[in-house]
């Protein structure tokens, strides 16, 4: 059985935030990201998935232009699956003073530890 859940943290600039991490015996279905940009002008984001199974970070959004006063919002049809462990996260640039995010999920319990590589 699966269950939403949903985080929302205001960001400080120039400092990676990990928005959420699987916890264990659960995987993510990751499919959700609002990013917004209450500046009065361009910042570039970037978000990440952390995979703690490689210790590695893959960008999912790279110093993407957020013009002032918007948002970038990833969903659809698609879904990123994370596993027990990897985390989300996300950076602004500097000077971002008014800056959120938002993430969704869907959380799945296991019965036993699983990595898969």
């Amino acid at each position: 059985m699966s269950r939403p859940h949903s985080v929302g943290k205001n960001l400080t600039p120039n400092t990676t935030t990990t928005m959420f991490t699987v916890p264990t015996r659960n995987i993510a279905k990751w499919s959700l990201l609002y990013a917004y940009n209450g500046t009065a002008s361009a910042k570039n984001f970037r978000a990440y998935w952390y995979d703690a199974s490689e210790n590695t970070e893959i960008a999912v959004a790279y110093d993407y232009s957020l013009t002032a006063k918007s948002f970038l919002r990833l969903d659809g049809e698609a879904f990123v699956t994370l596993d027990e462990g990897d985390e989300i996260r996300v950076w602004i640039e500097t000077g971002a003073t008014n800056s959120s995010c938002i993430i969704s999920v869907e959380l799945e319990q296991r019965s036993t530890v699983q990595n898969y590589l």
